[in-house]
């Protein structure tokens, strides 16, 4: 094993330790502060927690995966945040309205990446700035009633401390806007790009191409292959001779188990490899329905029924042409195409697909899956 791969295990291992290590003493703290009726570290020590199970939180319900280094710079505040002192509450519920802000932020981006809207930058910092401060006002309301379920006086005090709360967590909220404004409309914080392309990385299939009109996926074959777009002449017939071939078949499986396995990516059935429009009329179907439908039986036959919802197919009129256009989503598990020589595997490295046999096959599945 080299150096940098026992590192990155090691610290992987210690993240996990450490995180549920300081959950553990955060629940504790929670369960005391409830005994003692010590109210303000009862609403510190919860929206603490509720910041550290946000990764989890997000990977489970949405399978959406948050870097690493976001965990450890979490958890590393977490850690300080126990000798703080009297300004702990204070630092907590300001960097819960910034935490919140930016997963305001994060959540549009995302809606507008895959969506023909044009984004809003107004919209966009309304909802992060909401987000946070509802998040922040359901909390209070919570210990509220909390309060008058077990029976404790409310005192005066206890409404200034709660309008305090709100204004640390608007003012967190606030300066996630302000960072995020910046990001969008004027510098691009070297800090903030590096975070948003690992979190791409980790999440490419909330960032694949989208075309849905003509005019868009011209677009998109001006773009030429690459890692995520690839084109293809015709799904079975080879252009040479017009007769089917099987080979023309298996490249295109190949390029779509590929993609699966990988990052996702686009592949379009109909244009050649220097971007001219052919269609799929070269493949002579009867009709686009009995080319969908061969289709839909190779990837059954060859990949798989069970990864069918990991593709995204339609055909799009494209000057009197119709080009099939398939979008792959990255499979949670490796997938291996079905050939009379028995299975294999197939991952993108830049423009091309390539097969993985082995020990590297073993570690490539080990660390992407």
């Amino acid at each position: 094993m080299r150096l940098t791969e026992l590192i990155q295990n090691n610290s992987e291992k210690a993240r996990v330790s450490l995180s549920a290590l300081i959950k553990i003493i955060l629940i504790i703290s929670i369960i005391y502060a409830i005994y003692l009726h010590f109210w303000r570290l009862l609403f510190i020590d919860v929206l603490l927690l509720l910041v550290l199970f946000l990764p989890y939180f997000f990977n489970k319900k949405y399978k959406i995966k948050i870097p690493s280094e976001f965990e450890f710079i979490l958890l590393g505040f977490a850690i300080i945040t126990f000798f703080l002192g009297s300004i702990r509450g204070i630092i907590i519920q300001t960097f819960f309205g910034l935490a919140m802000g930016f997963v305001g932020f994060a959540t549009m981006l995302i809606l507008y990446k895959n969506s023909k809207i044009k984004p809003s930058y107004l919209l966009i910092m309304l909802f992060a700035f909401s987000l946070s401060v509802s998040l922040g006002l359901i909390s209070e309301m919570l210990k509220f009633y909390l309060k008058i379920f077990l029976g404790t006086e409310l005192r005066i005090v206890d409404y200034q401390y709660s309008m305090m709360s709100l204004t640390l967590v608007a003012f967190g909220a606030l300066i996630a806007l302000i960072i995020g404004y910046t990001y969008m409309r004027f510098y691009k914080l070297e800090l903030m790009d590096d975070f948003i392309q690992r979190f791409k990385k980790k999440n490419p299939n909330l960032f694949i191409e989208k075309t849905d009109s003509p005019e868009e996926l011209l677009e998109l074959i001006k773009k030429g292959e690459s890692d995520k777009i690839e084109f293809k002449s015709t799904l079975r017939t080879n252009l040479y001779t017009y007769e089917k071939d099987k080979k023309i078949e298996y490249a295109v499986l190949k390029t779509i188990t590929g993609f699966l396995n990988t990052e996702g990516g686009t592949l379009l059935i109909g244009i050649s490899d220097s971007g001219e429009i052919l269609g799929i009329e070269k493949d002579k179907f009867e009709n686009t329905d009995r080319f969908l439908l061969h289709f839909n039986n190779l990837i059954k036959d060859k990949v798989g029924r069970e990864f069918l919802p990991n593709l995204n197919f339609e055909l799009i009129l494209l000057e009197n042409r119709n080009i099939m256009k398939i979008e792959c989503k990255k499979s949670d598990k490796p997938i291996f195409l079905k050939t009379e020589k028995g299975e294999e595997f197939y991952t993108r490295l830049g423009p091309a697909s390539i097969q993985l046999t082995g020990s590297k096959l073993i570690k490539y599945i080990q660390n992407s899956f």
